[in-house]
């Protein structure tokens, strides 16, 4: 699904958070939104979900204005946001049964997207159960689902440790290669955009404008940062994060993160 922002503008009161953006992300594209806390990406995603709405212009799907949610389009938070009273099986069939599926068809597969997701053996169990992991896991399943036609994910392992974080990207990567969702990823790490997006809009303190872009489609997508180094470089500069070349490249090498 192709969406468009035009002249975009949003505005809290006397808060000018975004001014004039103009985008085009196009059908099955994956597009990773960082820059400064506050600066409006989250609205941006907000804005495609149908949560929010332009002070001005206008936000497309498919060439219709977005006016509220829809199921075709999913938005996945940093906070799994389960319900702590349903097992993981029932937690991911919801998403079926709220576009009125029948139950027994939406639980079988439920358990096939847990299994998908490596939680197989974990059906029955309830959130407070498992590890953090295992519960963004779940969230997982139950945003993919549906199928919808576009996956809108803000900061979605931000409160997961560095391997878990890892180890889930790759599990994302698999999903999104496998169901081609068009993907719009708001994140603050840095390593996490170059690895999973097919492109990176780097955004200025608000209001919001685009300092640069970054075509990223012809890099190999791998936990390697060595191939990503040049282009990490120039992205922790705009964001006004200083590097040291050589501690860099040296701690790139040791395939750590900054």
């Amino acid at each position: 699904m192709k969406l468009q922002f035009e002249q975009v503008t949003k505005s809290f009161g006397d808060l000018n958070v975004i001014e004039r953006f103009d985008n085009t992300i196009v059908d099955g594209e994956i597009v990773a939104l960082v820059g400064p806390s506050g600066c409006g990406k989250s609205t941006l995603l907000h804005m495609v979900a149908g949560l929010q709405h332009p002070t001005q212009g206008t936000v497309y799907a498919e060439e219709q204005a977005i006016s509220q949610p829809a199921p075709e389009r999913t938005l996945v938070f940093q906070e799994h946001a389960l319900y702590p009273w349903m097992t993981l099986k029932e937690n991911v069939a919801l998403a079926l049964e709220f576009q009125d599926h029948p139950a027994v068809e939406s639980r079988r597969q439920a358990s096939q997207w847990l299994e998908r997701v490596k939680l197989g053996g974990f059906e029955d169990y309830y959130p407070h159960q498992v590890s953090g992991g295992m519960r963004q896991r779940c969230a997982l399943a139950r945003a993919f689902i549906a199928r919808p036609k576009v996956m809108l994910l803000d900061e979605p392992f931000g409160a997961l440790d560095a391997l878990t974080r890892m180890t889930l990207q790759s599990v994302l990567k698999e999903l999104i290669e496998a169901e081609r969702p068009t993907v719009v990823l708001v994140t603050h790490d840095v390593d996490e955009a170059l690895y999973l997006a097919d492109r990176v809009l780097v955004f200025s303190d608000r209001p919001a404008r685009v300092l640069r872009e970054f075509e990223l489609g012809h890099i190999p997508k791998t936990h390697d940062l060595l191939a990503f180094a040049d282009i990490r470089r120039e992205v922790l500069t705009l964001l006004g994060i200083d590097t040291d070349v050589p501690a860099t490249e040296q701690h790139l090498a040791k395939g750590e993160t900054a």
